[in-house]
């Protein structure tokens, strides 16, 4: 009788222990959540630094002939002169629509494309109004860009954004001051394959007094 009294007694502590052990799992997972929760945004926060920095740099690569390319890859060329640009994101802005491309035209070996690259808005020698320097840029493109095909807008001698398939451009905070602005058609490779004459504006932006 004392034998089965103390086999039970020994299994309720058994029982007892158990239960504390599966508690105490339980409050160090629970504490754990937000540690992971975390690491795991540390993680992606990393990830995406590391997207933006290689996104934000482009290389304008023009080689012994003069021929001009733009790439977000460090060139190899060793007797290119390559100008490196760090894009500014206060100049950006996501493609808006797609020019459609020339699918179905067919052209004869002895043919040679003409290409029409312009900007339509704003206007050469206009002037954008007093204000946070914000405007848009549109351009013309014609024939539709092909497959692979994208366009470059360049203020200044520099390139503003990523190369797009949209014609159109949301420019912000530009500075107060004359500014030169160009389109730049490119090929698949990154090679220019047409550009517009360049248009000159001018921004009025608000003098701080100190």
């Amino acid at each position: 009788m004392k034998t089965l009294r103390r086999r039970a007694k020994n299994k309720g502590w058994l029982a007892r222990g158990t239960c504390v052990g599966m508690l105490t799992r339980a409050r160090i997972s629970v504490h754990s959540w937000p540690t992971l929760r975390r690491i795991a945004a540390m993680a992606l926060l990393t990830l995406g630094l590391a997207h933006h920095t290689v996104a934000d740099t482009i290389y304008k690569v023009v080689d012994e002939k003069g021929n001009v390319t733009f790439t977000d890859t460090p060139p190899g060329d060793k007797d290119a002169t390559v100008e490196v640009h760090i894009l500014r994101d206060t100049n950006t802005a996501a493609a808006v629509s797609a020019t459609p491309a020339t699918a179905g035209q067919t052209t004869r070996p002895d043919e040679v494309t003409q290409f029409v690259t312009r900007i339509t808005r704003p206007a050469s020698g206009s002037t954008i109004p007093m204000g946070p320097g914000d405007f848009i840029v549109q351009a013309e493109i014609a024939p539709g860009l092909e497959s692979g095909e994208q366009l470059i807008l360049m203020l200044d001698g520099k390139p503003v954004s990523a190369p797009q398939p949209s014609p159109t451009w949301q420019l912000s905070n530009v500075f107060r001051g004359a500014h030169r602005l160009q389109v730049v058609r490119l090929t698949k490779a990154g090679e220019a394959l047409s550009e517009s004459p360049e248009h000159t504006v001018y921004v009025m932006r608000p003098t701080v007094n100190r």
